[in-house]
Order: structure tokens, then C-alpha cells, then sequence
């Protein structure tokens, strides 16, 4: 995914309370050929609360809302089928 980043820095005290660590990439741009639109994503659990933070990069303009939503779904939907 070109353009967008996404890291996390825990403490190493805290490592073992870090479960379930995933990733995810989803491209977007030319009907998900290219990485210049998409999103990136890390989702884990800290002790009992899930978390999850999605860093996205959508079509601009203001009429590309249909599009950027559809993207959006897309992205909810790649991003989150394999985090169960």
C-alpha cells in the first residue's frame, strides 16, 4: 500500500497481555490492481478489550462519495473477515 503506514510500539512488560495480533492490507485503487488507494490495518486484543485501527486513503473529491463509500465496505469487509 503506497502512502500509507501503520505501526505499534507496546512496552515490553506488556507483550504477553498482547493476543491475537493481525495485519492487513487492502488495495483499492484500479479495481484493486494498484496500492494508491486501499487501506492498511492492525487489529489485537489487550488482555480482554479488542482493539483495531484502520489507516485508509479514499478517491477525493465531492463526487466521489459513492465510490468512497463503496471503497469503505470493501475495506470494512477485507479488513475484518479474517478477525474472528
Amino acid at each position: 500500500m503506497v502512502g500509507c503506514f501503520i505501526i505499534m510500539f507496546a512496552k515490553f512488560e506488556l507483550k504477553d497481555q498482547i493476543k491475537f495480533l493481525r495485519k492487513c492490507k487492502v488495495k483499492t485503487g484500479f479495481s484493486g490492481m494498484t496500492g494508491n488507494k486501499g487501506s492498511v490495518a492492525i487489529r489485537f486484543n489487550y488482555e480482554d478489550t479488542s482493539f483495531a485501527f484502520v489507516n485508509v486513503h479514499l478517491e477525493s473529491g465531492q463526487k466521489q462519495t459513492a465510490e468512497r463509500l463503496e471503497n469503505v465496505r470493501q475495506i470494512y469487509n477485507e479488513t475484518f473477515e479474517d478477525f474472528s
